[in-house]
């Protein structure tokens, strides 16, 4: 690449900025006997001569000229690329040491995350496009786990899979074995876009408007084959919602594809940006309609733009959503129309919508498009799966289905491509495997983050609380409407609390003997897509044994009190208000 393509999206006075700054970069390499990395280029002289990271850097040098301070992430990135420290991984796993300092960040553009002090070892995060794996690749991944890990994997709230408890030494086989079956986890955390999700039926789905996986595909290697867009100034989340009866949570991410279908019939794709509910906002509606073949180049050029604009003084401001709020969402596409080479079209609102999504569908037995061909949607206990369940479940759906293994962001899995003569044997494999196949309302609506278990930054166990919450409400209280409840650990929001009929968020709570016990915040009312809101708090710091008997509480008073049978809690909520939920609780 040359350097005038590489400059040509900066102005002026970000060249010069840049200029400077890579200038005193090789000034200060001269003076410790260095060589220096910037040459001039004689067409373009900026200083970049293609560097495939000349983008972030003259971000870096003019936040630097505005007199703001970079944060310590932005100087890591700067100091020593992340994506060129293969050689150190190496040198660390052969002296079985661990990343210290800001090399512990610089990991994460690996996929691989320190979690001490909860757990001296590496999580490794993958990358699924679609949240869909071969049985292959499955067997392959509960191998790893198997010889370099913990001998399980967990499903993420990004339809993804995580390894757990890899050693110091291991770290480059377990990297090496996931590039042997076709697994490239490069970004797959820290700044730099996540997995990206699409419709887990997608192919197979019988309301879907298209089929994304080739979409999430093709995104997903565009962001791989292009350096320049990794290290942006926060994490970045891109989902496809083709429409399907099973789902993703679109809205939640910076860019929201949502498919939708045109008066002539062509299914075209609705743009939300800005979305992260961790900070109150769902993706906010740009007005335009793009076809299938301009998302990937709309993604492109919105990518540029917020590496050029979003702040790298500030990590609690980073995300787009304050990009948004800074400069207006207007003046920001207008800054996105300079990168396109069409123009998207308007949305004057005549667009048919998908119908909503089926919140239950994906658990237990459905049928798909095809007459007489089914999945299985099997949960999970918040997204275990030990690896001979994971080798299992391959082989589950290589002698029924479709050899393909379908994540969801509900942490849980789907089997597809199961005709109708085989659905006994499918479901008495998955069953032997000692999983199930159908869940209650509670049970299939209830997701939770790692927790304290394997993350520094939660306050809770989630997982166990979950599990102790679902075990509780099964016993005590009989649902008829399906519920979501989201457990999370810290504010960050992993498992999106405020998208929840009930969100759960982690925080410590002090004891009568001033002793610090886990509890939560308890919020109500929240919800995604046709849906949407925010959940408010309507406890705050319930320690965590009494927290499964204060939901059965807000529970038998939606019962007791709701309009009809059909009323839904989250309507119910909205009808009440948290202040009339907190007087029928009073009055119980």
């Amino acid at each position: 690449m040359s350097s005038k393509d590489v400059t040509a999206e900066f102005t002026d006075v970000q060249k010069r900025f840049l200029e400077g700054f890579l200038s005193g970069i090789d000034t200060l390499r001269a003076g410790q006997g260095l060589s220096g990395i910037f040459t001039p280029d004689e067409a373009d002289s900026i200083g970049a001569d293609g560097h495939p990271d000349a983008l972030h850097l003259a971000a870096q040098a003019a936040t630097e000229k505005e007199g703001r301070k970079l944060v310590k992430e932005e100087l890591a990135k700067r100091e020593e690329p992340a994506l060129d420290i293969w050689r150190k991984i190496q040198a660390n796993a052969a002296s079985r040491t661990f990343p210290q300092g800001t090399d512990v960040f610089r990991y994460k553009f690996h996929g691989l995350f320190y979690t001490a002090p909860n757990q001296d070892a590496y999580m490794c995060r993958l990358r699924m496009p679609n949240g869909i794996l071969t049985a292959v690749q499955g067997r392959g991944i509960a191998d790893l786990a198997d010889a370099f890990a913990g001998g399980y994997a967990h499903v993420t709230t990004r339809a993804n899979l995580q390894i757990r408890e890899i050693g110091a030494g291991d770290a480059p086989k377990v990297l090496m074995g996931l590039q042997d079956l076709g697994i490239i986890n490069r970004g797959a955390g820290a700044d730099n876009v996540r997995n990206i999700t699409g419709d887990p039926l997608a192919g197979a789905d019988p309301q879907a408007l298209i089929d994304t996986r080739e979409l999430c595909r093709e995104m997903h290697y565009h962001i791989l084959c292009h350096r320049e867009l990794f290290g942006l100034p926060r994490k970045f989340n891109i989902a496809f919602n083709g429409g399907g009866r099973v789902r993703g949570v679109a809205d939640t991410n910076d860019i929201d594809f949502t498919a939708v279908r045109r008066g002539d019939g062509t299914v075209w794709f609705r743009v939300g940006i800005g979305g992260v509910p961790g900070h109150d906002a769902f993706a906010g509606d740009t007005g335009w309609l793009v076809t299938p073949e301009q998302c990937v180049p709309l993604a492109d050029a919105i990518l540029r733009v917020y590496a050029q604009t979003g702040c790298r003084s500030d990590r609690k401001k980073a995300r787009l959503k304050y990009v948004l709020e800074s400069l207006g969402m207007e003046a920001f596409l207008e800054q996105v129309r300079a990168h396109l080479d069409f123009q998207p079209a308007g949305d004057d609102g005549a667009c048919e919508e998908a119908p909503p999504p089926d919140p239950m569908a994906h658990v237990g037995v459905h049928e798909t498009a095809e007459p007489g061909v089914h999945y299985i949607g099997v949960p999970l206990p918040f997204g275990y799966l030990s690896s001979e369940q994971l080798r299992g479940l391959a082989a589950v759906a290589e002698e029924h289905g479709d050899a393909l293994l379908r994540l969801t962001v509900w942490q849980n899995l789907l089997v597809a491509g199961i005709p109708e003569a085989g659905l006994e044997d499918a479901t008495a494999a998955i069953e032997a495997l000692g999983l199930r196949c159908s869940a209650s309302y509670v049970r299939a609506g209830t997701i939770a983050c790692t927790g304290n278990f394997g993350c520094k930054l939660a306050n809770a166990d989630t997982k166990t609380h979950a599990g102790l919450l679902v075990e509780h409400l099964e016993q005590h209280l009989e649902l008829d409407q399906p519920l979501s409840i989201h457990v999370t650990g810290c504010p960050n929001s992993c498992a999106q609390h405020k998208i929840g009929d009930i969100g759960l968020l982690g925080t410590g709570v002090e004891t009568e003997d001033e002793e610090m016990v886990e509890g939560y915040d308890v919020f109500v009312g929240g919800g995604f897509g046709g849906q949407r809101g925010l959940g408010e708090r309507l406890f705050a710091k319930v320690m965590a044994p009494d927290v499964p008997a204060t939901v059965e509480r807000v529970l038998r008073a939606y019962q007791a009190h709701r309009d009809s049978p059909e009323e839904t809690f989250q309507a119910f909520v909205g009808r009440q208000g948290v202040d009339g939920v907190k007087r029928l609780l009073a009055a119980a």
